[in-house]
């Protein structure tokens, strides 16, 4: 066929492929460089949902057998599933401070008997030098948190650590969508905090209809448990009724919990539709984790959460979903939520924030293709080898109850081989053979112990522990609902 007279068959020759390619990347590239050809801004928006208490576990895309999940679970198979991310800290205020601000938090200093560091940075301070709207829908807040944000409302109540009713995922997904819905010039980043999974989904009568549909015939002391002193902190009644659950009941709480899962799921897909009526689903990244986890063994005196360093509260769910632009992929590399911060400015075409000690868990695929097509990001070549939480503001006791911490506790994970110092003792998980981390093997691989414990210390020694004020420590603890 002959070519028509308005258009020239283009060279096969390589010098006439490469004079193509340059004559496209020229054409292009102010298109490319501002915004997208749909005239949209080319730095993605932002939205970073952290689910408190939200084991991996519990989601059907990390194996859950009934899944509450399927929007999280949609989420997670059109984007990147981190299979192994491990929060910094067993409870939320070391471990939220840890995701903002990309810091240990022996460094930050929240949650910690530590000398917090001054020039600590946020995630929404980098991003808003950055040309970013920030805000933040949290139902908790203090002063590091709140940082960077040109607007923070905290959707919760006066009595939260008292009254379940007090805060709500609805509520908070409301106030953030009408913020998104205002719209604006720039590109945004909006903070989704919600506690509809911590322990106070024990006293919602929803989660208990729920829990009633699942155990029909559940007669147990849980059915009409309900939280309604406003006046002491939760955590230790939780603890109480849990240590002395049977199996039954604690079939029962499960159930509350996966309730409470539903509802935040539902919240998240109700958010994910809003995104796509505005047409803002393909320049928006949306990541979802959680500051830590919940605890269900009382057999092993592990309810709860917050006082240790076990994997039901430090395995928690990290998922990015940028729909063309990244995934689907899974990746089994040990993460750690120092490396959501850094991850997001890499994302938005941002310098690195150089106070941040996380890394960059996608990087960008580079090329001419890459160009035409927008900016696609595949999993990070290098993987990260080690991964390290730590504690030191309570413990648990050996009854199950926590108490205020006298020193610090550490964990350090060296591929599927995981160390517990937890100051007095020492604990030692192969956790691909024992995963829910029942058999300890600390006394019978002393050599091992000995090697891990050298490593941990490297990592600790550059922390910056300060004596901790046993009385401030215990009021903070207090104010948050932890302890008595």
């Amino acid at each position: 066929m002959r070519p028509s007279p308005h258009y020239a068959m283009p060279s096969r020759s390589a010098a006439g492929r490469a004079a193509l390619a340059a004559t496209l990347a020229v054409t292009l590239t102010p298109c490319l460089a501002l915004t997208d050809c749909g005239g949209r801004a080319a730095r993605p928006n932002v939205v970073l949902i952290v689910v408190d208490s939200l084991r991996a576990d519990a989601l059907g895309c990390y194996g859950a057998q009934h899944s509450a999940s399927p929007n999280l679970d949609r989420l997670a198979g059109e984007g990147v599933r981190f299979e192994r991310a491990i929060a910094q800290a067993g409870w939320n205020l070391p471990s939220l401070s840890s995701l903002v601000t990309s810091l240990p938090p022996s460094e930050h200093g929240q949650g910690a008997a530590a000398q917090p560091q001054a020039d600590a940075a946020t995630l929404a301070e980098a991003l808003s030098r950055g040309g970013y709207r920030t805000a933040a829908f949290s139902e908790v807040s203090w002063p590091l948190l709140q940082r960077g944000f040109e607007s923070f409302t905290n959707t919760a109540g006066p009595h939260l650590y008292g009254d379940p009713q007090a805060s709500n995922a609805t509520t908070t997904f409301d106030a953030a969508l009408e913020w998104i819905r205002g719209g604006g010039q720039n590109p945004f980043f909006a903070l989704i905090h919600t506690y509809e999974v911590h322990s106070y989904f024990m006293g919602k009568p929803y989660a208990h209809e729920f829990a009633r549909r699942e155990n029909p015939s559940y007669r147990g002391r849980f059915l009409e448990w309900g939280i309604r002193d406003t006046a002491t902190p939760v955590g230790p009644r939780v603890i109480e009724a849990l240590l002395s659950a049977d199996a039954q009941d604690l079939a029962y709480v499960q159930s509350l919990y996966r309730g409470a899962l539903a509802a935040v799921d539902g919240e998240i897909g109700r958010l994910v539709e809003s995104l796509k009526k505005q047409k803002l689903d393909g320049n928006t990244v949306v990541v979802v984790t959680s500051p830590n986890g919940e605890g269900f063994r009382p057999d092993l005196k592990r309810v709860h959460h917050g006082g240790r360093l076990h994997d039901d509260l430090l395995h928690v769910p990290l998922i990015v979903s940028w729909p063309g632009h990244a995934g689907p992929a899974s990746v089994r590399a040990l993460v750690e939520s120092l490396d959501v911060a850094p991850t997001t400015l890499a994302l938005a075409g941002l310098e690195p924030e150089p106070r941040f000690e996380g890394q960059p868990l996608l990087e960008a695929r580079t090329g001419l293709w890459a160009r035409l097509s927008g900016p696609r990001f595949v999993p990070a070549a290098e993987a990260r080898q080690t991964a390290f939480a730590e504690e030191s503001a309570m413990r648990v006791a050996a009854d199950g109850r926590r108490e205020t911490a006298a020193r610090r506790q550490a964990a350090l994970y060296a591929g599927w081989v995981k160390l517990i110092d937890a100051g007095d003792h020492v604990e030692l998980y192969d956790l691909k053979a024992d995963p829910a981390e029942e058999r300890d093997q600390a006394p019978s691989h002393g050599e091992a112990v000995a090697a891990l414990r050298a490593d941990l210390g490297k990592v600790t020694s550059g922390s910056a522990v300060a004596a901790s004020n046993d009385s401030e420590v215990h009021d903070q603890l207090r104010s948050l609902g932890y302890v008595q």
